[in-house]
């Protein structure tokens, strides 16, 4: 649907004004969601450590309270982002390519703490404009099927949004862009075996600083690289797509952050959600039939296939929560997901393992289909025991995750208990509720400084 280059586009885009209240609410689910991963990762001293890095962070047990005035913001987008991303509790969106858009609060979070000065409605207008950009995107352009890393889109969307946030200049916004454009995408190697590793939990981080740091260096006087998107010799599509389209897949709105899906329920990877909640369905009759077991089968849709399933060899926690087959099997064996199961020092790996084997994987085709369906989005799987006798157990399906928009009331109150369950080490379980709610009710006129308050307070 392309019609002109990226950088009019979005461009164009940011200097857009929402008429409408529809995002607000979606844009504040999104950030509590976001604000009870970043405190549950923080109470991991590993994760710490990557999220501190690069700065001299007093360390508090806020991470909110965890940089001051001096802070930069790239150390702020850096840190916060790391804590967002590390156990894959953050929300995700799925389309050619997928994405975790909440990858960009840290970056945007890092503009709004030093201008306080602002809202609360322009920081959700940032928000929803760099969760549109990095969605839409997904729609348009799968980058996975070439090899590169989805938080390319992180880096364009914070990048791009970043930059206007700076200074509203139209052409320094296209130089930002283009800059990104030249600086490439990263290989996706690291998601994939041998080489699954901690690179995917900062990854979306170092995307968010990079496009930072872009947005500010192409405020220094530069040609805005206006053809490099489409360069017949040097080009980002001839040297990085193979000729293909770098195109949005929807025309810009607010469409994105309200049909965000939301990791509810299990920290796993969005495309084996449902085979989860169908395992946990299967749970007792498995456990109560384990050694009459021949076969467990999932049918699945074809990404799914692609990027977690079939792996011979999980080599650790990263390789472990993107594996379709071993979520399915802790799911079974224990009725529930919890990150700690992906752990080496888990008690019930041997018997995840066990599980494991017995199960295959094959595509279901109407699956894909509507997966692909922009108008049903659907993240589809089914699960069935098969028994030595020849026997089977109900054929359980599950066409969209708890998470997914058409349960978006179900998911609610799921989410807010999610909020709790993350904040528990921080506060006590009334005044998590109550920062859940006070955010909630927060108007639109709402100072910044208000809003930062209420979450960086301790107990």
């Amino acid at each position: 649907m392309q019609s002109t280059n990226l950088d009019s586009q979005i461009s164009n885009y940011l200097s857009n004004s929402f008429s409408d209240d529809q995002h607000f609410f979606s844009s504040k689910l999104a950030i509590l969601d976001t604000i009870g991963c970043i405190i549950e990762a923080s109470s991991h001293k590993d994760v710490l450590a990557y999220a501190n890095i690069l700065s001299n962070n007093k360390l508090t047990n806020n991470p909110f309270n965890s940089f001051n005035e001096q802070s930069t913001y790239q150390e702020i987008s850096w840190f916060l982002t790391v804590l967002t991303r590390w156990f894959d509790y953050n929300d995700t969106f799925l389309a050619k390519e997928w994405a975790h858009p909440s990858d960009n609060f840290g970056s945007i979070y890092s503009y709004f703490y030093k201008n306080q000065e602002h809202n609360l409605f322009e920081f959700t207008s940032a928000l929803t404009k760099a969760y549109e950009i990095q969605g839409s995107m997904c729609l348009g352009t799968s980058l996975n099927k070439l090899g590169f890393d989805h938080v390319f889109y992180v880096k364009l969307a914070t990048g791009s949004v970043f930059s206007y946030l700076l200074n509203r200049s139209e052409e320094i916004v296209k130089k930002t862009i283009n800059q990104i454009l030249l600086d490439g995408p990263s290989l996706r190697s690291y998601r994939h075996y041998p080489n699954v590793g901690k690179r995917k939990s900062w990854a979306a981080a170092d995307a968010s600083k990079r496009g930072i740091e872009l947005a500010q260096i192409s405020e220094l006087d530069d040609v805005v690289y206006s053809t490099i998107q489409n360069d017949s010799q040097w080009g980002f599509e001839k040297n990085y797509l193979n000729d293909l389209k770098l195109e949005f897949g929807k025309p810009l709105n607010d469409w994105v952050i309200q049909n965000v899906l939301f990791k509810v329920l299990f920290p796993a990877e969005f495309h084996g959600q449902s085979a989860v909640e169908c395992a946990i369905k299967l749970s007792k009759e498995f456990n109560s039939n384990k050694e009459k077991i021949k076969q467990i089968k999932i049918f699945t849709h074809e990404p799914a296939i692609r990027i977690i399933a079939n792996k011979e060899k999980l080599q650790n926690a990263s390789d472990r929560d993107h594996s379709l087959e071993y979520m399915v099997a802790a799911a079974l064996l224990f009725g529930n997901l919890e990150y700690e199961m992906y752990e080496s020092n888990f008690s019930g790996i041997g018997q995840i393992e066990q599980v494991r084997k017995l199960i295959s994987v094959e595509e279901n085709e109407s699956f894909t289909d509507n997966y692909y369906n922009f108008s049903k989005r659907h993240i589809s799987n089914s699960l069935v025991l098969e028994y030595v006798d020849g026997k089977v157990s109900e054929l359980v399906t599950i066409d969209n995750p708890i998470g997914h928009p058409s349960r978006r009331d179900e998911a609610i109150p799921l989410i807010k208990e999610k909020f709790v369950k993350n904040t528990k080490h921080l506060y006590t379980e009334n005044k998590s509720y109550e920062i859940w709610d006070k955010i909630i009710q927060l108007d639109k006129n709402t100072k910044i400084s208000v809003f930062l308050n209420i979450f960086s307070e301790n107990e």
